[in-house]
């Protein structure tokens, strides 16, 4: 395994999206075939196919109009380059975006605020850079560093889209993240403690960050940076991670899978959105409406890119992985 998927393993530990683990598999074979049970209701698993192969297909992430999803994939069979993609939220019209950037292990894409741009991370052998590029695949850029060889994750744009937010950590310390800002060249460190990561601003501009707790174990706090004052305010009850507007949406495994549930940003519950029937599910987020919820399932079953309509309980399998 290279250096950089070590670093992408280590990333996805921190949300709790470990495939290492040994988990009862669900036959998705006898899925698509058939109804499945849910505590709501009974919801088919429609195939809507636009990726079909063996590699995963990872991090989907709905426009702001909620029309497109950005993701990306593994492609080749060693899994150590990945693509950024783009599909019609219906899974019609995938096209790889990010063809003009032939380096590194792309990942995690993130929509500017008018959906005109996307940002994502690149894993190189030397360290992470941050990307942006125009969501018809042109005007590819750079962004801002803080070290040579170090590495830089993209985390959250300005809510006007012309700063944006992200982590850090140094080539060589292991993982020991602060969080900045950048507006054009200015760069503003946000934290010193080494163990703050995932800046995130939610729509009304409030300002979320990440804390380690205990890295091995997976455990985190959450808190809101007021950065005119610099005061911290803990946020104990906030369990989602990937905000979307002024919401997340936490996962709960359970016997029969997984059921996400709406969270207000003070980690109060709005309501259960619906169950799908596998566990250790990844990347769940909604569009800005929240009529669907995106999530990839588990390395174990396939890592594919599925939707949950809301409204109806219906699954949709947007990519097929064998």
């Amino acid at each position: 395994m290279t250096h950089r998927i070590l670093i992408l393993a280590l990333i996805l530990s921190c949300f709790n999206l470990s495939c290492k683990e040994n988990r009862d598999k669900t036959d998705t074979n006898n899925l698509e075939d058939s109804k499945m049970d849910s505590p709501k209701n009974e919801a088919e698993l429609e195939r809507r196919t636009v990726k079909n192969d063996s590699f995963p297909d990872l991090g989907p992430s709905f426009s702001p109009d909620g029309s497109k999803i950005a993701f990306y994939s593994y492609i080749n069979s060693e899994w150590n380059v990945s693509r950024i993609y783009l599909m019609n939220s219906d899974g019609t019209e995938v096209r790889e975006l990010t063809k003009k950037d032939t380096l590194g292990f792309h990942t995690e894409p993130i929509w500017s605020p008018d959906g005109r741009r996307i940002a994502y991370t690149s894993f190189l052998e030397e360290g992470a850079r941050m990307m942006t590029i125009d969501r018809n695949g042109d005007n590819l850029k750079k962004l801002v560093s803080v070290s040579e060889n170090g590495f830089h994750m993209f985390s959250s744009w300005d809510p006007a889209g012309d700063g944006y937010y992200f982590f850090h950590w140094p080539a060589g310390e292991g993982f020991r993240p602060d969080a900045y800002h950048a507006m054009g060249d200015k760069i503003t460190r946000l934290s010193t403690d080494g163990i703050t990561n995932r800046p995130q601003v939610a729509a009304n501009g409030t300002l979320y960050l990440s804390k380690i707790i205990d890295l091995e174990k997976n455990l985190y706090s959450k808190h809101i940076l007021d950065r005119n004052s610099g005061k911290v305010t803990d946020v104990p009850n906030l369990e989602g991670w990937f905000i979307v507007e002024n919401h997340v949406i936490k996962q709960k495994d359970h016997d029969e899978g997984t059921t996400f549930i709406l969270e207000d940003l003070e980690g109060n519950d709005i309501r259960e959105l619906g169950t799908v029937p596998y566990r250790s599910v990844m990347f769940g987020k909604t569009d800005p409406e929240v009529n669907y919820v995106a999530y990839n399932t588990s390395f174990d079953d396939g890592s594919e890119i599925h939707l949950l309509e809301v409204a109806s309980g219906k699954l949709i399998k947007l990519t097929q992985n064998e």
